[in-house]
C-alpha cells in the first residue's frame, strides 16, 4: 500500500524587510534578526503533486501490476508531510514565539479525523447490507487499528488480514506518530536549545531510520515477505522520509530558499529535471519484492523528492511549477486526503473477488463512487471545518488580540488565508 496523508494547516509570515546579501546559496548565512520570515502562502504546486501521487496508487491498487514502483509516492507523501509540519510549527514559532502543542494537535485532529470516522461510518452501513468474511478482522480490526493509528505495526509484523478495509491507514499512522514525536521534539528544541538542535534532531531521525532498516534486512538470514513487511510498514523504518522533510522545512525556515541567484537555480532546475526522470523510472521498473528497494531505492526516491519539492519552493514561476500547480490537479489535490482513505475499501468491495465484470467496467464504477463522494466531503465537510478551525485554533489570534499595537500588518498571504485562497496542502 502506499500512504495519502494529508496536512492541511496555515502558515503566512508577515514580512520582515531584510538586510545585507541574499540568504541563498552562494550567499552568507541570514541573520535571525533580519531575515524574512519564511511563508508558504499559496503555493499550488504542493497541492497539484498530492493529484498525481493519488492517481499513482489508484492505477496501482487497481490490478498490482501497472506502475510496480507506485510506492515512490509514499517518499513524496512522507517528506511533503515533514516539510510542511516543519514549516508550520516553525513558523508559529516565529510569529508568537511560542508553540502550542495542544492547539497543533486539536487542529490535527479537525482536519485528519473527519474522513475517516466518515470511512469507518460507511463501512459500518455496508456491513449491514452486504455479508463480510472475518468482518471481525477484516473490518473491524481493520478499523480500529486505522482509528488508533497503529496499522503500521499490525502490517508491520503479518498480523494484517488479507483484503483488509482499512489496511491502507498504516501510512497514515506512520505520520501520526511522526507528528506526536516531532512536534513535541521540536518544542523542546526551540525552548531549551535553538534551530541548531532542531537541524540535529532531524539529521539524527534520518541516520537511526535509515540504520535501523539497513540492519533489519542484511541480517536477516533470508529476503522474505516477513522481513519485506517489516522494514516496509513501520514506523521507525520509514520516519527517514519524514525527518528529510523536516531538514527541508529548518532550512526553508531559516532562509535559505529565499533569493537564490540565477546559476544556482538553473543548477536547481536541471537537478529537478533528473530528480523526476529517476523517481519516473522507479515508478515503472522497482517493484515491492526487490531487497534493494529498503536499502537503495527507498532513499534515493525520497532524497529526488525533497529536490522537486525544494525546485517548488524556490521557483515557483518556473514550468514544472506552472504544470503541478494547474488548477484541475489542485482541485484533485484538494481532496486527495478522502480519496486515499475511501479508495482501498471501495476496491476491496467492489474486485474480482465480489463481482465479475471486466476490468474496465470495473474501474469506472470505483471510480464513480470515489470521486463524487471526495467531493461531498470536501465541500460539505472538510473546507467548512478548515475554515472554523481557521477562526478559533490561530495560534497568532491570542498575541494580536494581547498586542493590538504592535500586531504586524496582515500579508497578502494572511488576506488570501481570510477569503479561502489558501492552498489546503499548505493550510
Amino acid at each position: 500500500m502506499v500512504p495519502m496523508a494529508d496536512v492541511s494547516e496555515s502558515l503566512s509570515s508577515p514580512t520582515i524587510p531584510t538586510t545585507g546579501p541574499p540568504p541563498g546559496p552562494s550567499a552568507p548565512a541570514p541573520d535571525p534578526a533580519n531575515t524574512k520570515l519564511f511563508s508558504l502562502g499559496n503555493r499550488p504546486p504542493l497541492t497539484g503533486i498530492r493529484a498525481v501521487g493519488i492517481a499513482i496508487v489508484l492505477v496501482f491498487h487497481s490490478n498490482f501490476k501497472t506502475l510496480p514502483g507506485a510506492w515512490v509516492a509514499l517518499g513524496v507523501f512522507f517528506v511533503l508531510s515533514g516539510f510542511l509540519i516543519t514549516a508550520m510549527l516553525a513558523g508559529e514559532q516565529q510569529r508568537t514565539g511560542r508553540i502550542s502543542l495542544s492547539k497543533f494537535y486539536s487542529r490535527r485532529g479537525v482536519r485528519l479525523l473527519p474522513p475517516l470516522f466518515m470511512a469507518v461510518a460507511l463501512l459500518g452501513l455496508y456491513a449491514l447490507i452486504v455479508p463480510v468474511g472475518n468482518a471481525a478482522n477484516r473490518l473491524w480490526g481493520d478499523a480500529g487499528s486505522a482509528i488508533f493509528y497503529v496499522s503500521d505495526y499490525r502490517s508491520a509484523f503479518g498480523h494484517e488480514p488479507f483484503l483488509g478495509f482499512m489496511a491502507h491507514c498504516w501510512s497514515l499512522a506512520v505520520e501520526e506518530q511522526f507528528y506526536l514525536i516531532w512536534a513535541a521534539l521540536f518544542l523542546v528544541a526551540v525552548r531549551y536549545g535553538n534551530r541548531r538542535v532542531a537541524y540535529a534532531l532531524a539529521c539524527l531521525g534520518i541516520v537511526i531510520c535509515a540504520v535501523n532498516r539497513m540492519r533489519i534486512v542484511l541480517e536477516a538470514a533470508h529476503w522474505n515477505s516477513y522481513v519485506a513487511g517489516r522494514v516496509y510498514y513501520a514506523f521507525d523504518t520509514r520516519a527517514d522520509a519524514l525527518f528529510l522533510g523536516c531538514l527541508l522545512g529548518l532550512i526553508a525556515t531559516g532562509g535559505h530558499l529565499d533569493n537564490w541567484r540565477p546559476l544556482a537555480k538553473r543548477v536547481l532546475t536541471v537537478s529537478a529535471v533528473a530528480a523526476t526522470a529517476a523517481m519516473i523510472w522507479i515508478i515503472l521498473t522497482v517493484g515491492l519484492a526487490a531487497r534493494s528497494l529498503p536499502l537503495w531505492w527507498l532513499p534515493i526516491s525520497e532524497v529526488a523528492c525533497g529536490v522537486v519539492i525544494v525546485y517548488f519552493v524556490v521557483k515557483p514561476e518556473g514550468l514544472g511549477s506552472r504544470m503541478m500547480g494547474a488548477s484541475l490537479l489542485v482541485s484533485i489535490g484538494n481532496m486527495s486526503y478522502t480519496i486515499y482513505i475511501i479508495h482501498w475499501p471501495i476496491y476491496v468491495a467492489i474486485s474480482p473477488y465480489t463481482v465479475r465484470w471486466s476490468y474496465w467496467a470495473t474501474e469506472l464504477v470505483r471510480l464513480a463512487i470515489i470521486f463524487p463522494l471526495a467531493a461531498v466531503s470536501w465541500y460539505v465537510m472538510e473546507r467548512p471545518l478548515m475554515r472554523w478551525r481557521r477562526k478559533v485554533m490561530d495560534p497568532t489570534r491570542e498575541v494580536a488580540a494581547s498586542s493590538p499595537s504592535t500586531a504586524p500588518v496582515p500579508s497578502e498571504a494572511h488576506r488570501r488565508q481570510a477569503s479561502g485562497q489558501i492552498s489546503p496542502a499548505v493550510e
